[in-house]
């Protein structure tokens, strides 16, 4: 807008110079004019610069990689007026693999209801922080500007793309056989035991041994016991070969949570070294283990899962699954 106030400068200082070789009202009229014209221009479009409101359009708030994503960000206006010009600049900003996309946008002649459309930059993993900054509106001559609030960033996660896992034979484990109650009859079941799980039967909760233990303790029958399986990746390296890596985990927690299978995702900070866990069985607890992998910070280099031995939380056994690099698997024999 800087070439708007130059040339009007121009302008008024043509009428000006006009005003100095002739004395006639028509010049005194006409400079009056160009002097008076922003502030004409101000009062006019200031209703709908006041007016405007801008919110995010997401059709939604997660996608798998490669997909076209296009967002839109409304300008509503709580006055039937048009808006001359509206100038922001959109940043977005990969949480995971650290890319950032910058860039000014220049809309022209803004009714209210507009949508500007935003496309998405979704070809790696990750969480996309989109925000919009130093939004501002002109009035109808494009020389003043009022700042407008923007929305407050919001998030778009792109998941990986599952790829054909590979079969995965869970042993089973042989526990401690827990003998009947006294007074009961035997069932014919061995059951073993372990620490109380969120959504566990009342019923099968060993209230005697529980007491003893100060914590809750189950009853869970050795035939149908399984050790848990725990899916272990490095969350580092390129973003190519993590998007391969995150491919095949979200393969195989896919085919787990269709066996009904519950399993632990884990991986290590790369920096700090310190574990990261979470127990998935279902859809909604995949969800939020996704959006925290797609958010914590993915360097090219730093501490491996590996570093350190891997243990179960609990005394429930578990059953380490590597999900290795691209590389990785072309060295296996």
């Amino acid at each position: 807008m800087v070439s708007r106030r130059i040339v009007y400068l121009l302008v008024l200082l043509s009428a000006l110079t006009a005003q100095l070789f002739d004395v006639g009202y028509l010049i005194h009229y006409l400079f009056l004019l160009v002097l008076l014209l922003p502030l004409a221009g101000l009062l006019v479009s200031l209703p709908a610069m006041l007016g405007c409101r801008p919110r995010w359009v997401m059709p939604a708030a997660l996608a798998c990689r490669g997909e076209q994503v296009s967002w839109a960000l409304a300008l509503d206006n709580r006055f039937p007026l048009p808006l001359s010009r509206v100038t922001f600049r959109l940043r977005i900003r990969n949480a995971m693999t650290g890319e950032d996309h910058s860039f000014r946008r220049v809309e022209s002649g803004v009714y209210p209801g507009l949508a500007v459309p935003l496309r998405l930059p979704t070809q790696h993993c990750g969480c996309l922080e989109c925000r919009v900054e130093r939004l501002r509106v002109w009035d109808c001559l494009g020389l003043f500007s009022l700042p407008v609030r923007a929305p407050a960033p919001v998030s778009l996660l792109v998941g990986p793309v599952p790829v054909q896992p590979q079969p995965l034979a869970i042993p089973q484990h042989q526990g401690a056989v827990l003998p009947a109650p006294k007074g009961q009859a035997p069932t014919g079941l061995e059951y073993d035991l372990r620490q109380y799980r969120p959504g566990d039967s009342v019923r099968s909760i060993h209230w005697k041994l529980s007491a003893k233990r100060e914590e809750l303790i189950v009853r869970e029958p050795l035939a149908a016991r399984r050790p848990l399986p725990v899916l272990l990746f490095d969350h580092l390296g390129p973003p190519e070969v993590l998007d391969g890596v995150l491919d095949r985990l979200a393969a195989l927690s896919r085919s787990l949570r269709g066996d009904g299978i519950p399993h632990e995702i884990r991986w290590a900070e790369p920096v700090s070294g310190r574990t990261r866990r979470f127990a998935v069985e279902d859809e909604a607890s995949w969800r939020r283990c996704l959006a925290a992998i797609l958010s914590d910070s993915a360097p090219l280099q730093g501490r491996s899962i590996w570093d350190r031995p891997v243990t179960a939380a609990g005394e429930e056994p578990i059953f380490p699954v590597p999900i290795p690099r691209e590389e990785d698997r072309h060295e296996e024999p």
